[in-house]
C-alpha cells in the first residue's frame, strides 16, 4: 500500500514539473547602460513623431532627419522565443537625449527604413518618472534594439538608460511556451522517484 502511495506521489511531482514548464518567464531581456565616444556613428537619425508604435501598427516610419549630422549609436541583439512574437520594449531613460528604436533581424546604419519594426516615438520618461514603452511584432527569430543620441556634438552621451523586452504569445499578454520536457527525460525521472520511495520501504520494513 505504502509503494503504491509512493508511486503516486512520484508521478504527481511528475506533473507539476511538466505542467510548471508551461509557463515562461515574461522578461527576455534588460540591460542598463549609456552612449559613450567610443560607440559607432551613422548619419541622421529618425524623426520623432510622437506615436510609440504597438501590435495593431499604428505608427508608420517617421521618415529620416538631419542626414548629413553625425549620430552615436548601440544596437543589442535579442533572441525572440518560439511561440512568443509580441514583444513590449519599455524605455526607462530621464533623458530627452537618447531615442529608441526596434529592427527584426538586423541593423544597418546607412539605411534606417531598412528592417524598422517600430520606436517609442519620442524621448525621456513620462513626466520624467515613469517609463515609455512602445509594441512591436517579431517576424523572425531576433531583434534589434537600437539607442542613439538626438543631438550633435555627442548630447546625450553618458546618459543612462534601461531597456527591458517582455514576450507574450498574444495580445491578451499571455506568456510564450516553452518546451517540455522529453518524455524519456520526464520516465526517468519518475522512475528515479519511484526507485528512492521504494528504497525508503525496505529501510523501514529491516
Amino acid at each position: 500500500m505504502r509503494l503504491r502511495h509512493g508511486v503516486a506521489v512520484a508521478f504527481c511531482l511528475v506533473a507539476c514539473v511538466m505542467f510548471s514548464s508551461l509557463a515562461a518567464a515574461e522578461e527576455i531581456f534588460t540591460t542598463t547602460d549609456a552612449l559613450t565616444a567610443a560607440d559607432p556613428t551613422q548619419l541622421g537619425r529618425l524623426s520623432r513623431n510622437g506615436l510609440a508604435q504597438d501590435w495593431i501598427g499604428s505608427e508608420p516610419f517617421p521618415g529620416v532627419i538631419n542626414p548629413t549630422t553625425t549620430y552615436f549609436y548601440t544596437a543589442y541583439e535579442i533572441t525572440v522565443p518560439t511561440g512568443g512574437p509580441f514583444l513590449q520594449i519599455e524605455v526607462d531613460s530621464v533623458s530627452t537625449n537618447t531615442f529608441v528604436s526596434a529592427y527584426s533581424g538586423a541593423y544597418d546604419p546607412t539605411n534606417l527604413a531598412t528592417n524598422w519594426l517600430g520606436d517609442a516615438g519620442t524621448s525621456g520618461n513620462f513626466f520624467g518618472t515613469d517609463p515609455l514603452f512602445f509594441q512591436v511584432i517579431a517576424p523572425s527569430s531576433t531583434i534589434w534594439l537600437v539607442v542613439n543620441n538626438t543631438g550633435a556634438s555627442g548630447i546625450g552621451l553618458g546618459d543612462p538608460y534601461t531597456l527591458t523586452v517582455e514576450a507574450f504569445a498574444d495580445t491578451e499578454f499571455n506568456d510564450p511556451p516553452v518546451a517540455t520536457p522529453e518524455p524519456a527525460s520526464m520516465l526517468l525521472l519518475g522512475t528515479g522517484l519511484v526507485g528512492l520511495i521504494a528504497v525508503r520501504r525496505r529501510r523501514q520494513a529491516a
